[in-house]
């Protein structure tokens, strides 16, 4: 055979195997298979394998997901990650979840006061609203429409109280529970004395931090945004610096160290300098009583805080007091480092504001787990906590707290004191306000 004849035999071999490629396409699963797979997925692989369902959980979960391969194709997408996420929550711990946050949105933002839900954040079209009480969704109270989405979420029922805030602006998560049109809802709305109705759409709207605390003082790096709070109010503590995450001040009219972390604290540069040098300084403040304030402490790192609850105890004298205000947002390694200032603090701790958003006994420590087709994320608790006894038990509970695990017992309130939102508005802080009243 020639030269010339091989090459053709080549050329007509590449050519054939080009033709049988381009033949034999890719299977397109259609919309149902796909979910299908999904919920196989969630059954036979993150079920299997989560640590965190007890029994009766995982049969209530069973009979979702057996009802959920008949409806396939009746639901929307969003209704399916609603009942996805109905059968997360029943693993019975806040740090099993699977986050909602990138569902759509009105361009508003609640926040629950004491005296009730209000908006504090609007587009510029929607201004208007700005301080209004929110009375219903639709046709529905607040109240009831957050009792009926309290059990598509994770944790007990204060964190699920305050998780319900950050979501009852998305209309697409209340259309997966049934309560709602998909891109729109109807507020009934109290502005002033005026009982008023109306309707907002979905809109994209930019935001870095998507937990309400963070709505309450205007930032500069969120624009497009109007707020309710007038920035040029003389801020509270609570509010001042507050995209710094880290922050103290020493208060020599009334003796008082302050000492502020929020879930911002990866965003502080100097976390352990600051806390270095609020110790430093306290050393020639003996005399003064200690304010930690972890109210909007939500969680990531408690190892780095520890010196914040071992040292001042020591450095105080032995006729000071040690408050710790704390909230429904003081959850993970916030609701840790109350548990460890609680446990070191002694007689001398006082906890004011509300309860903790967590029991003192949980499961955190998160696996991580994707559905393979709508690349759902589902966050899985891995290991267990114990901050009421500090039992530990060798591959279940987590590791580092063998060195670190205290047994705080309780971190109930002594003084329940909750803002209202004329105090926000005013600039007020009630629980700061009391603590520096108390005698010294």
């Amino acid at each position: 055979m020639d030269i010339r004849k091989l090459y053709n035999l080549g050329l007509l071999f590449i050519l054939l195997t080009i033709l049988i490629g381009c033949s034999e396409q890719k299977e397109i699963k259609s919309r149902k298979q796909q979910w299908l797979d999904d919920i196989a997925y969630f059954e036979n692989v993150y079920l299997q394998e989560s640590n965190t369902f007890p029994k009766d959980s995982l049969d209530k979960c069973q009979s979702i997901l057996d009802q959920l391969k008949q409806q396939v194709d009746s639901l929307d997408d969003n209704e399916l990650i609603l009942k996805f996420s109905r059968c997360v929550t029943m693993a019975n711990n806040g740090h099993t979840v699977i986050p909602l946050h990138f569902m759509a949105k009105v361009p508003l933002r609640f926040y629950k006061f004491s005296d009730g839900m209000h908006i504090v954040k609007t587009d510029s079209a929607s201004t208007p609203y700005l301080g209004a009480k929110v009375l219903k969704i639709n046709d529905l109270t607040i109240e009831d429409v957050e009792e009926k989405l309290k059990p598509y979420l994770s944790g007990i029922d204060r964190w699920r109280s305050y998780k319900a805030s950050n979501y009852l602006c998305s209309p697409e998560i209340l259309n997966g529970i049934g309560l709602s049109e998909k891109n729109s809802m109807t507020l009934t709305l109290l502005k002033d004395k005026d009982t008023l109705k109306a309707t907002f759409t979905t809109k994209e709207m930019k935001k870095k931090y998507y937990e309400n605390w963070s709505d309450l003082y205007p930032d500069p790096a969120d624009s497009g945004w109007h707020y309710a709070l007038n920035p040029n109010i003389q801020k509270p503590l609570y509010l001042d610096k507050m995209q710094e995450g880290v922050f103290y001040k020493f208060i020599d009219s009334t003796k008082s160290a302050y000492f502020s972390i929020n879930g911002y604290w990866n965003q502080s540069d100097d976390f352990e300098d600051k806390i270095e040098d609020f110790l430093e300084v306290l050393e020639t403040k003996t005399d003064y009583n200690v304010i930690m304030d972890l109210r909007y402490f939500t969680g990531g790192n408690y190892i780095i805080p520890v010196d914040l609850a071992t040292e001042p105890p020591k450095i105080i004298d032995s006729n000071k007091k040690i408050y710790l205000i704390t909230s429904n947002k003081t959850f993970s390694a916030g609701l840790v480092t109350a548990a460890q200032i609680k446990y070191y603090a002694e007689e001398k701790i006082v906890i004011v504001g509300e309860e903790v958003g967590d029991n003192l006994k949980f499961w955190a420590e998160n696996d991580s787990y994707q559905l393979p087709n709508s690349g759902i994320n589902i966050y899985d608790s891995d290991a267990e906590h114990d901050w009421k006894d500090n039992e530990f038990t060798f591959g279940k509970s987590f590791w580092v707290n063998y060195f670190y695990g205290v047994p705080a017992k309780s971190l109930a309130v002594n003084k329940e004191i909750k803002l209202s939102f004329i105090e926000y508005m005013q600039g007020d802080d009630p629980i700061l306000n009391w603590i520096l009243n108390q005698p010294s």
